[in-house]
């Protein structure tokens, strides 16, 4: 009921910066996708797939650490921005970024040279009792320095956000004192768009106006009760990624749910009474009365399930297309199929549970890019 369709202009801006986050994988992300590559040489295929030009390349980091993705930054002449590239995850060090599942709160930069870092959290100790914004009015505390802003988001995107952020900053204000006209877009797939949410969260106020987060195929990230302010994000899942609705909530409920039916026989059996004794029914061939009773059953199960969600950040733009939904009749056009919209959202707030539900090929940064670039080529 909330979807919207995406403007051309954002439609040709999210493909050409969903070049910049693959391209954040180096060589070896070109050799996954069938490209031939200069073998150890990470900055040739950054420059012949973006155009960016070796001095507008300011600064890169092709080796990850626990807490600190590789990245890339660098001037990008045709847009008239600062790229910052963080790349997702490729070695056993991002998975243990992506392992610290956990939720915390951290504070969003206001000025940098009176609230350091590390000023910022021996200053403001968020205790247990205060870890979910969701106990506390509003996203802001009283402070010497006046109102501070925080906000809570994945536990290790955040950490990692904050290595970036040491290594960057500097770089990125000298860019865009010598040229105002400059804007900061942060991009990245998967781990390296969850982290560049985060970044765009924390430099919201320090680059005021000028910093905009793009991730594509993003994970949970921001509870579900913030993402909807983070403005200057936006997210693009491809239909069927696993990772979109997948955090230790959607695990936590899912496991309240299924001990709440394994410890109550008289529900289970109400269940397969209502929906189908022999085998199951299709949604169509309920009764109205069974459909009533089966939403209502789900009301009860969703009372039990009430765990933190993470969801993907800002504005969530869904995309569909022979690429995702794999569609049965091979005479249609691949192109025609192909679609993006934005949705609410409420719409990653359960783990979705099929055959399918792990497909891990819906993730891969190059399909992203392919289904972009047909869609852009197309509106």
């Amino acid at each position: 009921e909330n979807e919207t369709v995406i403007d051309k202009c954002i439609i040709e801006e999210l493909a050409y910066y969903s070049i910049f986050a693959n391209v954040a994988y180096g060589w070896k992300g070109a050799a996954f996708c069938g490209r031939i590559p200069l073998f150890g040489n990470n900055n040739r295929p950054l420059m012949t797939r973006t155009g960016i030009e070796q001095h507008d390349i300011l600064m890169t980091k092709w080796h990850s650490k626990t807490n600190r993705p590789a990245f890339f930054l660098v001037r990008d002449k045709e847009r008239n921005a600062i790229v910052l590239s963080i790349r997702g995850t490729l070695s056993p060090r991002d998975v243990l970024t992506d392992l610290c599942a956990s939720c915390e709160n951290f504070l969003i930069e206001d000025n940098p040279e009176v609230l350091s870092t590390a000023e910022e959290e021996q200053k403001i100790s968020l205790t247990d009792s205060e870890s979910s914004l969701g106990d506390i009015d509003e996203s802001t505390m009283s402070s010497d320095w006046g109102q501070i802003q925080f906000s809570r988001a994945h536990s290790g995107m955040v950490e990692a956000a904050r290595g970036v952020a040491r290594m960057t900053a500097k770089i990125i204000s000298d860019e865009l004192q010598l040229d105002p006209t400059l804007s900061l877009v942060i991009v990245g797939h998967s781990l390296g768009g969850g982290v560049a949410a985060v970044l765009a969260t924390m430099w919201k106020q320090r680059f005021a106006n000028k910093v905009r987060s793009i991730g594509f195929g993003n994970p949970c990230v921001f509870p579900l009760a913030i993402t909807s302010s983070c403005d200057n994000i936006i997210s693009v899942t491809g239909e069927g990624d696993p990772f979109a609705c997948f955090s230790l909530g959607h695990i936590a409920d899912l496991t309240k749910a299924l001990s709440k039916l394994c410890s109550d026989d008289g529900f289970r059996d109400e269940i397969i009474q209502h929906t189908g004794t022999t085998k199951w029914l299709r949604p169509q061939d309920l009764s109205d009365a069974d459909c009533a009773w089966c939403l209502n059953a789900m009301t009860f199960l969703r009372k039990q399930m009430n765990s933190e969600i993470l969801v993907p950040p800002g504005v969530i733009c869904v995309m569909s297309g022979s690429l995702f939904d794999f569609p049965t009749d091979e005479s249609e056009s691949s192109v025609k199929r192909h679609s993006i919209r934005t949705v609410d959202p409420t719409v990653f707030d359960e783990m979705r549970v099929s055959p399918r539900m792990f497909d891990l090929s819906r993730h891969v940064p190059a399909r992203y890019e392919t289904v972009l670039q047909r869609i852009a080529a197309s509106v």
